[in-house]
């Protein structure tokens, strides 16, 4: 029987040998492992990295005064993308009149389209009174507009604007100007329609009333 408890004694010190050499041999593996894994990890330099994402940065620009194609200003560019090919589009004659910011240059508006008339025509109503002597500034300028118009609906054939003048005598009365192809032509020594035929026409026909604002 004495026999029989130093063999089970026996037998459990083994165990509990190998167990223990088990646990120190899987600790040495972990730290090992701990060590690769450390030495596989490859440090990152954040100057470098500072360095990188600089240089990947776009360019702090102005987009408006760069050409989205050679010799294309982006406001050439973006008034032919607002072009109009039907007057029965409203939507995109409204579209046209904000991107020639009219509200901003002139006054609030209402517009009023002929489509079933000839020649087709749409009238631009401005909320704006202005002095006799204001009222020579104005139609220049209303008639830039509506030669860029005329150039960039396809159909429309006339433009017609009308504002308040103030005389002297305080009294008003709505003044009604128009600038048809036919007056387009003469002022520009040109066919108004082939200013709307590309974004490089639109900006030939910028040009041509820059060049006639500075004489």
């Amino acid at each position: 029987m004495k026999k029989v408890h130093k063999t089970i004694n026996k037998n459990i010190k083994m165990l509990l040998i190998i167990a223990a050499a088990t646990v120190i041999a899987m600790a040495v593996l972990l730290v090992l492992i701990a060590g690769n894994e450390e030495r596989n990890q490859i440090p990152t330099d954040p100057s470098r990295a500072t360095e990188k994402k600089e240089s990947e940065a776009p360019t702090d620009v102005n987009e408006t005064t760069v050409a989205t194609e050679e010799g294309v200003s982006q406001q050439a560019q973006v008034l032919y993308d607002s072009r109009v090919d039907d007057m029965n589009d409203p939507a995109a004659v409204a579209k046209l009149l904000e991107t020639i910011d009219l509200k901003k240059k002139v006054a609030n508006y209402r517009v009023t389209l002929l489509v079933k008339e000839s020649p087709k025509s749409m009238t631009i109503t401005f909320d704006k009174t202005v002095s006799e002597e204001g009222k020579k500034a104005l139609d220049e300028n209303m008639q830039k507009y509506a030669q860029q118009i005329l150039a960039l609906t396809k159909d429309a054939e006339k433009v017609q604007w009308v504002y308040t003048v103030e005389g002297e005598d305080k009294k008003k009365e709505d003044r009604t100007v128009y600038h048809d192809t036919s007056d387009a032509k003469k002022v520009l020594n040109y066919d108004v329609k082939k200013y709307g035929e590309s974004a490089k026409s639109v900006q030939a026909l910028l040009d041509k009333q820059y060049r006639k604002d500075i004489r």
